[in-house]
């Protein structure tokens, strides 16, 4: 068994990228830019307010609402950032959408607000981004309705 090799990035005193160096196959459809990287997928630790800890593993090589994903935002703070995006590219009811949705659980026997939203870019530039208010329902297995867009 091979040892996983790590290397760790301070980017500042909050926020560290642990890098496994380790060499894996692309066995995703995505293909890399010639001078970028894309991001296949992302694992979240997060901390509910049961203070108990869920693994939360992010696909973007799936059809499941997160393909061509472009922002992933996690706070009162990104999430206001992309509302005035909004209203000033689109209109100031598509920032209202992403402020209720925001601050709203999804339904109303949801145990939690999202945790996080995912904007998607569009297929075509006169169409709008969707934005999907993610995390917060009880049982992540049973609810295929994640991949409705908020907007």
């Amino acid at each position: 068994m091979s040892v996983a090799k790590k290397e760790v990035l301070k980017i500042h005193d909050d926020i560290k990228i642990v890098y496994d160096m380790t060499e894996k196959p692309n066995r995703t459809h995505l293909k890399a830019h010639p001078d970028r990287a894309v991001v296949a997928s992302l694992r979240a630790d997060l901390v509910l307010p049961s203070d108990k800890i869920l693994t939360v593993d992010i696909d973007f090589d799936t059809t499941s609402g997160y393909h061509n994903n472009a922002i992933m935002v996690m706070d009162d703070f990104g999430v206001e950032m992309l509302a005035i995006a909004f209203e000033s590219k689109y209109s100031k009811g598509h920032a209202e959408q992403i402020r209720k949705a925001w601050a709203n659980k999804k339904y109303s026997d949801s145990p939690r607000k999202p945790t996080y939203l995912l904007v998607q870019k569009p297929n075509e530039s006169e169409q709008l981004p969707k934005v999907f208010a993610v995390c917060g329902d009880r049982d992540h297995d049973k609810d295929n309705t994640n991949g409705k867009s908020v907007i």
